[in-house]
């Protein structure tokens, strides 16, 4: 927790993907916190979705909203310009997660903190599924750029090996055909499906590729992954 604190206090932050609860002691350390989404979610308490308007989620504005595609941060936040990060149940939606992570890194400045919560695949609808491995996640990224398909290619394993009765959000009875048919029907049916499934052994290789020391690494139950790392400063 100290080590937490001393990495939040005062900073710039930006939440990709929030509210979230976890980040209630968060929020009153940073000095200031954007927050960028793509959908409004009224279960995770984002009813409504406007690019600009004030980021308050304790009822005080603390900084502004940007509606945008986390994947391609750049696209939407100047390069270096946040000291703090923070990702909670996000980055496993992203059907390039190598990639996501570089566009968050890039929006970082040196001494920054990048702080991310992944679910534990035990506790979850995952808990049938392999973890990806670093390999599998540089050779999407890097097909992608020549085969517009490479981020599809194991769809259809991931949508037959979620075990679909342990997620609230399908009825009882649901399977397979119903994940399919959500996760297609919509670009936020895209961005619902779990496409990667993390351990800590990937998570803290991911850090130590993009040159991050990692600071934090815990499971919060029931199924909470928790990784801190501070971006090593320029040589």
């Amino acid at each position: 927790q100290l080590a937490l604190r001393h990495a939040t206090e005062g900073r710039k932050g930006l939440e990709i993907g929030g509210p979230t609860p976890l980040a209630a002691n968060l929020y009153g350390l940073l000095a200031s916190c954007d927050n960028l989404a793509t959908f409004e979610d009224h279960f995770h308490g984002r009813p409504e979705l406007i690019d600009g308007a004030d980021f308050a989620p304790q009822g005080e504005a603390i900084g502004k909203t940007l509606v945008g595609d986390a994947s391609n941060l750049t696209n939407h936040v100047p390069v270096g310009s946040y000291e703090f990060l923070f990702a909670s149940h996000v980055l496993e939606h992203t059907r390039d997660p190598l990639g996501a992570l570089l566009s968050w890194d890039a929006v970082l400045a040196p001494g920054g903190t990048l702080f991310l919560v992944l679910p534990w695949k035990a506790d979850t609808f995952d808990h049938l599924r392999a973890p990806n491995t670093l390999d599998q996640l540089a050779q999407k990224h890097v097909r992608r750029r020549t085969d517009p398909n490479a981020l599809m290619s194991d769809f259809e394993q991931s949508v037959r090996s979620i075990d679909v009765t342990r997620d609230w959000g399908f009825p009882p009875g649901s399977g397979a055909n119903e994940l399919r048919e959500r996760t297609l029907a919509s670009e936020k049916g895209m961005q619902m499906l779990h496409w990667h499934v993390f351990d800590f052994h990937l998570l803290k290789e991911l850090y130590e590729c993009l040159n991050y020391d990692v600071v934090v690494l815990d499971l919060l139950r029931p199924f909470h992954q928790v990784i801190v790392g501070t971006k090593r400063m320029s040589s």
